[in-house]
């Protein structure tokens, strides 16, 4: 079936997803692009839900244009488990290779397939590469893994299952978000541009505004959804970020 200019073909992978009731989804930015390739199946395969993690590597994907097959499992599922030693997603599969996490993924996907007119990752030792790598961390390490995943563990309705119900504890991860998103809106107002690498869109804001829709998803958002003046260019910037048709696409996937 088409979906504006993406193409989304469900075909059968002799994979078992019934369990999840969803199927495997071959995708790509325009028909052309499966054309060139002889309607074969890309050698690329992103095993996990767009509910979770693996909208950030949908999104760099369909940002890419790359043909891809999506395989939207949940976590701790036989193709989870199979692939990851975590039991987690997402994973990415390319031919003989295999990587997990989503921010490994996206900077793996930004360098392989970097054009002069696409650069998603900068280039490696360049300064803008050192950047990069300084705001993913950033990111990945002090606002999901220190905040996010707290409340998750902590407060979420999976919390019972995953760690135990601890309010000081999810107070504390929701008071260090605020700092860090502080932190991250100032980066934004002195890279001179509209993202976070300056007039470049990059895998870092894939990752930044993933973190804050799920930061809204549970009432953390507040802040830059409101009136707080320091936030106002953070505000503007997801939203300009969500306006883009490869989040649209990817958010339409399962």
């Amino acid at each position: 079936r088409f979906r504006g200019l993406g193409l989304c073909v469900y075909v059968s992978l002799g994979v078992n997803l019934a369990s999840e009731g969803e199927s495997a989804v071959i995708t790509a930015r325009t028909r052309s692009t499966l054309v060139r390739e002889g309607n074969h199946m890309s050698s690329l395969r992103l095993i996990g839900s767009a509910r979770f993690r693996p909208l950030r590597n949908l999104w760099m994907l369909e940002e890419l244009g790359v043909p891809y097959v999506h395989e939207p499992v949940r976590p701790r599922s036989a193709e989870a488990n199979a692939s990851n030693p975590f039991g987690k997603v997402p994973t990415l599969i390319d031919g003989e290779f295999t990587i997990y996490e989503s921010v490994a993924i996206n900077t793996y996907l930004g360098d392989k397939y970097r054009t002069s007119a696409l650069e998603l990752v900068p280039p490696p030792a360049t300064t803008a590469r050192g950047r990069y790598e300084q705001l993913v961390a950033t990111i990945y390490g002090e606002l999901d893994c220190q905040a996010l995943w707290i409340h998750r563990k902590h407060a979420s309705d999976v919390a019972k299952f995953i760690g135990a119900p601890n309010p000081e504890a999810t107070e504390v991860a929701r008071k260090h978000a605020d700092k860090v998103v502080d932190v991250l809106a100032d980066e934004l107002g002195r890279s001179g541009g509209e993202y976070l690498l300056g007039s470049q869109f990059s895998a870092a804001d894939i990752l930044l505004v993933h973190c804050c829709n799920w930061a809204e998803s549970i009432g953390w958002g507040e802040r830059w959804s409101g009136e707080a003046p320091q936030l106002q260019g953070l505000a503007t910037y997801l939203e300009r970020c969500r306006s883009r048709p490869a989040y649209a696409r990817a958010k339409a996937l399962p």
